[in-house]
């Protein structure tokens, strides 16, 4: 029994599983339309070619990333500027790294102090994240927006 199928960009379906296995391309003059004209008539629903999420970029500048936290309210505007201006890690975020283990609390401190920017994928930029309980998700989208800043 089929579980879903969805439009492609190029309008053929992708649905599956149809013999076992998942299939693409479909369209009505391939072999699997009338398993989809079934499955349709039986009350589903082939999903909509939905957009893929603009890339992710690996990193941004200091100011696009104090910047845009500020913009999503995580920050003061005033906390921003002292950031990328003296290097003033933010009382919210300086909280929150007080509850991660000693031993990690200054080299933390010190790559948010001094950096210029920000990886995506640096240890310290995931642990950021989860401090303030970002989903990986929430983290791209920041970095999707900074990155326009």
């Amino acid at each position: 029994m089929i579980e879903f199928a969805r439009y492609e960009e190029d309008g053929t379906v992708t649905a599956g599983p149809i013999q076992g296995t998942t299939w693409s391309k479909i369209t009505p003059a391939t072999r699997f339309w009338e398993e989809i004209n079934a499955w349709t008539t039986l009350g589903n629903t082939i999903e909509p070619y939905v957009e893929p999420p603009e890339p992710v970029p690996e990193k941004i500048s200091d100011r696009q990333f104090f910047q845009q936290m500020a913009i999503d309210g995580h920050i003061t505007q005033e906390e921003a500027e002292e950031a990328v201006g003296p290097g003033t890690i933010p009382a919210t975020m300086a909280a929150l790294l007080e509850m991660i283990p000693e031993e990690q609390r200054w080299p933390a401190r010190m790559l948010i102090r001094g950096a210029t920017e920000f990886l995506r994928h640096d240890p310290v930029t995931i642990l950021i994240g989860q401090l303030y309980g970002f989903t990986d998700e929430q983290v791209d989208e920041i970095w999707r927006k900074a990155s326009l800043l």
